[in-house]
């Protein structure tokens, strides 16, 4: 009788514990970015910021209650990027540098806008996005704000690319959401990966101007975007991004030669001379033949 109680506690124990592996290794949302701080019902997605110790994420939760993070900033290093693609995004640097000025589609909190605004203050940065519930968000929680050379417009991306004028060095996308069915944000989004629309982005693109792209690995379209980026750019070169499910690719206007050995010799220069809190060339190593 004892051994059978013995052996039941034993049982529990060890449940218990893997119960305690399991929560560690795969914490729930709350658990990771910390508690709620704010949250509010967009006309496009039920939006969240969380908080735990200096760091705020900014999360889309879709009508299942999945939250996805969109936004990581450390309110104590608002220079940096915490997120692994948002720091792959900016391998663009390998192949266009300096970038005079930019546009950024998809704000979200605004991480990209702050790191651009404190390691290239003179960049001319332009963001875009359509959900202006988000833009309220990253000026009150994530202290973004329009400056001299910083503008924040809310617009729909598509209509922002085909009536504007001008061109950049750098275009980044990354306007995603976890959207409500009712809201035809969808849709929106869809339109922004078409062949018409890319076609317009690459004329936006100044002579050995670049195009990154953040994709969702695990996401069905990808391949498919994948080839409409690949027939609508001449020079791409894709990325996994480590700790993520995310890929980045940079795609240029023109041929531009994006020879893995060139970029690794990039990286590592670039590594030496900037101030950045994470290496380039682990990222280009990241690189999808």
């Amino acid at each position: 009788m004892k051994l059978r109680s013995l052996a039941a506690l034993v049982i529990v124990l060890l449940g218990a514990g893997i119960a305690l592996l399991s929560w560690l290794a795969f914490p729930t949302p709350g658990t990771r970015y910390g508690p709620v701080i704010h949250e509010v019902l967009s006309e496009f997605s039920l939006i969240r910021v969380r908080e735990r110790a200096t760091v705020r994420s900014l999360l889309f939760v879709d009508e299942a209650g999945r939250e996805q993070c969109q936004t990581s900033v450390d309110l104590a290093n608002p220079g940096g990027l915490e997120l692994s693609y948002t720091r792959g995004i900016f391998l663009s640097f390998l192949v266009r540098h300096p970038q005079d000025r930019v546009l950024i589609l998809g704000l979200g909190g605004g991480s990209m806008v702050r790191f651009l605004n404190h390691h290239f203050p003179e960049t001319v940065v332009e963001a875009v996005e359509i959900d202006p519930a988000v833009v309220k968000i990253a000026r009150s929680h994530f202290g973004l704000s329009d400056r001299e050379k910083t503008r924040l417009h809310t617009a729909d991306a598509f209509d922002f690319i085909a009536d504007g004028e001008g061109t950049f060095d750098a275009i980044y996308f990354d306007a995603f959401l976890r959207a409500r069915e009712s809201s035809g944000l969808e849709e929106k989004t869809r339109r922004l990966k078409t062949r018409e629309f890319l076609g317009q982005v690459r004329d936006r693109i100044a002579p050995g101007g670049v195009v990154a792209f953040n994709l969702i690995a695990a996401d069905p379209r990808t391949r498919e975007d994948l080839a409409v980026i690949q027939e609508v750019f001449p020079g791409m070169a894709r990325f996994a991004v480590p700790n993520s499910g995310n890929q980045v690719v940079i795609a240029s206007r023109d041929a531009t030669d994006l020879d893995q050995a060139l970029l690794l010799m990039r990286a590592a220069e670039f590594d030496r001379t900037s101030r950045f809190d994470f290496a380039f060339e682990d990222l280009v190593r990241g690189r999808i033949e």
